[in-house]
């Protein structure tokens, strides 16, 4: 997708996402932190932090926090709802981005997914590798060939609200894995007549295999893989899988 497009879905990412409902998301990361980190006062890096969900409810328990976000108006949203005042925003490209060691470096909410250049991709856990703490973890999800096929498939989608109305027409291309979305967003404007904005999203699906296969030639131990905001092994009706990598 043209990255300004992320700007103008900005406002209304949040509730684009499956479900609709990401209050879910920190605590459930912030568990898996606890659980799986082994560094001492972990500093976490969100990459692709998007509106700062996960990324400020983290903050909110008191962690040492930096999102990374290519959008200035994704980071602007994120920026305003940081309570804590500690969050340090940065505007990059997460696939060249080269910060300061951490302890825990996160990656959620289909981040991986909009990387459709697998060596772009590989590049990423190299780039964690090499600057994860030792006993720090990687945390990321992705979305499930259920998710591409039968979710989204060759299906047209709308979203309707009082202040914006989405439509989505979607293509799955299984042979190569590729998805694409064409968006055509209609937002309430202050004289209350609506404003069009078209756009166009690409994503890629990436197997399990795939991914653990990236994270073990970078360096990087399998931890645990689980559902969809569960601690259970993935099932075929998942729409999401997650992975914990330490060092």
């Amino acid at each position: 997708m043209d990255d300004s497009f992320y700007d103008i879905l900005a406002l209304h990412y949040d509730d684009l996402q499956i479900n609709g409902d990401t209050s879910a998301w920190g605590p459930y990361i912030y568990g898996l932190i606890g659980d799986y980190c082994k560094a001492k006062d972990p500093s976490v890096t969100d990459l692709g932090c998007g509106t700062g969900v996960v990324t400020n409810y983290l903050a909110s328990k008191g962690m040492n926090v930096t999102g990374v976000d290519l959008s200035p108006d994704m980071l602007a949203l994120a920026s305003a709802g940081d309570e804590s005042g500690t969050v340090s925003w940065i505007c990059a490209d997460i696939t060249s981005y080269e910060g300061p060691s951490c302890g825990c470096f996160i990656s959620t909410m289909d981040t991986v997914g909009h990387i459709t250049d697998p060596e772009d991709l590989a590049k990423i856990f190299k780039t964690v590798s090499e600057s994860l703490e030792e006993g720090g973890v990687f945390i990321l999800d992705t979305t499930t060939k259920n998710h591409f096929e039968k979710s989204l498939g060759e299906n047209v989608f709308y979203e309707d609200y009082d202040d914006f109305t989405l439509l989505w027409v979607n293509h799955y291309d299984k042979e190569n894995k590729i998805n694409h979305a064409e968006l055509t967003l209609f937002e309430l404007s202050e004289d209350d007549l609506y404003e069009r904005y078209d756009g166009e999203l690409t994503a890629r699906f990436y197997s399990p295999e795939e991914i653990e296969d990236m994270a073990r030639k970078a360096g990087l131990n399998k931890l645990a893989v689980f559902g969809e905001l569960n601690r259970e092994a993935p099932s075929d009706k998942d729409e999401r899988i997650f992975f914990v990598f330490g060092k």
